[in-house]
């Protein structure tokens, strides 16, 4: 069975990044890592988001084509996902609000079809 290729999109909603979109095919990588390291996937500012982690959080696939996790990578201010905190890998779904940090930067978490961006001005392709 043949599965449709499907994009990770990262609407960024407070922080440094406010109003920006990070666009990622998910065959591109087998894991997104967040955070303020240069080889992050999904880049924090290093000054301005300085609650987030060089390596703060991991999404990966969750075994099921088109499903996700995340894993927080023992950062010090924490992962939450809709205001709780992760303790361990928590499913995402589209819609889930992820934020890094108590008081980081927060960002919407979506999965959409490859190749479709709502809003290609803003779009950041890492």
């Amino acid at each position: 069975m043949e599965t449709n290729p499907v994009q990770i999109v990262v609407r960024h909603i407070t922080g440094a990044r406010a109003t920006e979109i990070d666009v990622v095919p998910v065959g591109a990588h087998r894991e997104l890592i967040l955070g303020r390291a240069r080889s992050a996937a999904i880049r924090f500012d290093v000054r301005r988001d300085d609650a987030v982690g060089r390596q703060h959080a991991r999404i990966e696939a969750a075994g099921t084509p088109g499903r996700f996790r995340i894993v927080d990578l023992e950062s010090r201010n924490g992962t939450f996902v809709n205001g709780v905190r992760v303790e361990s890998p928590a499913e995402l779904n589209p819609g889930d609000v992820v934020q890094l940090g108590t008081g980081g930067p927060s960002f919407e978490f979506q999965v959409e079809p490859l190749g479709l961006t709502l809003s290609q001005a803003d779009t950041r392709h890492r």
